[in-house]
Formats: structure tokens, sequence, C-alpha cells
């Protein structure tokens, strides 16, 4: 049976219907954009475009007011001045719509008078019994229905479905900000919180918990409403899938930012950090990581332990991606007698973790079966847990042989991987980089990033088998506003 928290979150991601209140005019109306957006993902749901000044809007009727709706719909996207929002909320709960995003701004973020609009329209719906996602924000994107709200042109026409969810306060999350077509960033679904006057992130949280299309959450926080209530939320939800926070106003400045960003009242990051991580969740610290460390989850195991096999094409890097891994928590995994053997009958100067195939390939003809007969062999071992590989992205070997020869072995092989490129032209790495990404094999702009995400997996697959255990030795540290000011007086901050 479906959780009551679970149920406040579906109207918004899965509505039947969308009602779109706002500017209708042909390519600059941010209403407009909204469902020319939506059209281009291919939602699956029907429209509504809302204004009295307009009787059609890119082929579809369009209504002169929310009362005027006819249909079933679910969700209701507002981008009107701020003055007739709680009116329009007001409407939408008349007409049985009880999600309505509110993306115009002039809010708290504006300072008291808008503070006090906010609490005007947070009281106005909460009467109403409607829940409200911003306001500020530019509300939801969800790949598997071709849901989208965001009110500005993306300047692409696809976002490659995934499984991570991502959330912010901030409309930098937004498809017209972030280049999802050319990076082939998994997206699932993302939710830009804005002002969070009502739902927030332990709601994301409830939702995403047991949701069946979502593996991996990347949250980026500047606040945090509700300390106990969310801190609770994220021990369960770790405890089933990995969970990445990125939380900002680590500076008195940022978070005095934060404040005239949004109205929030940013918590310590060092007491926020620490908490996380008891929760079992994984914080990252920049903006990189959060939206590139969660591919190592989406569509690979959980590694068993944390041995390392580096596959490179050049002892350089493989020195420094072992310092990389062991400052990461890694381990270099000691190859077994049958792996040796292998490796040994290729050349005697490949018996050594890591592994640099560079010079074995260039004195062969057949230099990609050199690559992929060491690599079998190293995911084979089973004192082999991950493997991080690094591969030359230029006009030879093809890239399609490449990505073909991983290809087969990963689903040979069950073991997690992570590749970073290297080459002369930024167009070789992309092409690569996209293709690895289609079959499910994570590919990294740094190399330092991907073995990382390795630490980062094979640290999560160890906490996720603890958490029961943790649990039972006291509940999860709680996030307040006096413990934060505590720590602003003590000599130590």
């Amino acid at each position: 049976m479906e959780s009551k928290e679970r149920c406040v979150l579906r109207p918004f991601f899965e509505p039947r219907g969308v009602a779109v209140i706002g500017s209708l005019r042909e390519g600059r109306g941010e209403g407009y954009v909204a469902i020319e957006n939506m059209l281009r993902l291919g939602f699956a749901g029907r429209i509504y475009p809302v204004n009295p000044s307009y009787d059609q809007v890119l082929g579809m009727r369009a209504y002169p007011t929310v009362d005027d709706l006819e249909g079933p719909i679910d969700l209701a996207v507002v981008i009107t001045p701020p003055l007739t929002v709680a009116t329009i909320v007001e409407q939408c709960a008349r007409k049985g719509i009880r999600a309505v995003i509110v993306s115009t701004e002039g809010f708290a973020e504006a300072g008291k008078a808008g503070a006090k609009l906010q609490q005007q329209l947070l009281n106005t719906a909460r009467h109403a019994g409607v829940r409200l996602i911003g306001p500020n924000t530019l509300g939801i994107v969800n790949t598997s229905n071709g849901l989208i709200t965001n009110p500005y042109p993306m300047g692409y026409k696809r976002i490659r479905k995934g499984s991570i969810a991502y959330s912010s306060q901030s409309g930098v999350i937004g498809a017209h900000a972030q280049p999802m077509q050319d990076r082939s960033y998994h997206v699932g679904k993302t939710c830009d919180f804005g002002n969070k006057c009502d739902v927030d992130e332990a709601d994301w949280l409830d939702y995403l918990m047991d949701d069946p299309e979502t593996r991996v959450i990347a949250m980026h926080m500047e606040a945090i409403k509700d300390g106990r209530r969310f801190m609770d939320r994220l021990r369960r939800t770790a405890a089933r899938k990995p969970v990445f926070i990125f939380k900002t106003g680590r500076s008195e400045q940022g978070a005095r930012a934060a404040a005239s960003h949004t109205g929030s009242l940013a918590q310590s990051p060092q007491i926020c950090n620490d908490a996380f991580k008891q929760a079992g969740a994984i914080p990252v610290n920049t903006w990189q990581e959060f939206w590139e460390m969660p591919k190592v989850f989406e569509s690979q195991p959980l590694p068993q332990g944390n041995r390392i096999a580096i596959v490179t094409l050049t002892g350089g890097v493989g020195v420094a991606a072992t310092d990389v891994a062991m400052e990461s928590g890694l381990a270099m995994a000691q190859f077994s007698d049958a792996t040796m053997q292998i490796l040994s009958g290729l050349s005697s100067n490949l018996t050594k973790n890591p592994i640099d195939v560079g010079p074995t390939m260039v004195l062969t003809d057949n230099p990609l079966a050199v690559y992929d007969t060491a690599l079998t062999a190293v995911l084979n071992d089973p004192n082999v847990d991950c493997a991080a590989i690094i591969l030359f992205a230029g006009s030879a070997p093809p890239v399609g042989t490449t990505v073909s020869m991983l290809a087969r072995l990963k689903q040979r092989i069950s073991k997690p991987m992570a590749v970073w490129m290297y080459g002369p032209r930024m167009h070789f790495r992309d092409k690569l980089s996209r293709q690895l990404e289609a079959f499910g094999l994570p590919a990294y702009l740094e190399m330092e990033t991907a073995i990382r995400a390795l630490g980062i997996a094979a640290r999560y697959a160890k906490v996720k088998s603890e958490l029961g255990c943790e649990a039972s030795r006291g509940s999860p540290t709680i996030i307040t506003r006096r413990r934060v000011e505590n720590r602003s007086k003590s000599p130590a901050s």
C-alpha cells in the first residue's frame, strides 16, 4: 500500500493533466515556453493553457480562468504576478487541483514584504488543502513521462532518460542551464524547491524512497527546514539507495548569499556533513561531483569490497590514479596466480597493478585484443572488486570498436567500472563518452573524479550493510538552529 507521504508528490510528478497559468505570448511568454518544452519532451498527459487573452495556444484550446477548466487535472503551474497567486491557488482548490508549482518570484527572497506575502500564500494553500512547490522555482522534470515545467527555452531537443533524481533550491538545476543532452546526464527526475515554503527535501525523500524509477538521489542544499524530520527520512532512504548531498553556504558570506537567494537560514556545513555521513548519505564538495558522482551507481552493481584494478595506456596516469585510489580509501588489488599467468603471457611487464598496457599494444598487430584480454582477466579476478579504465580517445582504434569491447565485458562481468578518457580533441572524448554512457558505463571528465567515484561506491556498500546496526545504537544526529548557534560561539568555529 502506498504511503501517505509518497502520495504528496505523486500529482506533481505523475499528473494526468497540467494547467499552465501565465503569459502565453508566442516564443517569449513563460507559460508558452513551459508548454513548448512539455511538447518537445513528449509529455504523456494533457496540457491546459490558461489566459483570458487567448483562445488557442500551440494547437490547444486556451481557457480564460482556472474556473473554466474541464477534465482531470492534477497539477497547476502558476507564473503570474505575486499578488495574484493566492487567488489562483484558491481557484485550483475549487477545481480539485491539489498540487501547485509557483514559479513566480518576489516572495521571501525579496525581503520582508515578500516574506509576508509568502506566508499569506502558504496560509491560503493550507486552508485550501493544496501543496506547493516554490515559490521562486523552475519546478520539476520527469523524463519517464516527458513532464517539464521550466519556463525557459532548453536549447536542445531531448533529455536522456535515467534513474538519478536531482534536486536543488536553485534554477541552475534546470534543463535550460545544464548540458543534459551533451553530457548525457542520467536524469530521471529533478526538483527545484525554490523558497520551499511548503514541499521540501524530506517530502522529496519520502517520494523517492520507494520510487521504482529512481536508483540514485543527488541533493543540492542551502538550508534544512526541519532537521529532525529530514534526518529520519535520510537515514531510511540511504539504507535503500545512495543519497549524495552538496551542502553550500560553507562560508559566512555564502550563508548570507543563501539567505538573500531563497530566504533560507543556512546551517553549518561541518555539522550537516557529519550528520549526513552518520545517516549513510554521501557528502560531495563541488558542483561537478554533484552531477558526475552519482553515475557510478546508476546502472552498475555495488562493489563487494574496496580492491581496485587500474588498467591504463600510460604509466604516468597509472601512478597518479594510484595516489587518488589510496586517498579515496581503496586498496590496490593483488592479482591471483591465474590472472598473473594470463597477463605474463601478453608481456612480462603486465604483472603489476596498475597495468600499463600501452607499450605492449604498440608492439602488436591487434592492440585492442591485448587490451581486451588484459581487462577481461583483471575483471574476472576474484581479488578485484572494481576497475578504473583509462582510454585514449582518438581516431584510432575506432571508437565503436572500443565501446563494443567494453559493452561485452559489462554484460559478462558484474563488477563496477569507471572510465576516464584522454586525447587531443574534445570531439573524440565526447563521442566516446556518450557511447559508453549509452551502455551504462560511467565516463568521467576528470581522472580523479572517476577514481573517487569508485571509492565512494565501495564506502557506500559498506555503510549500507551497517546502517541497521548503527540505528540500534541510537538515533541519528539532529540538525537544529540551536546547535548551529552554539557551535558558532566556540573558538574552534
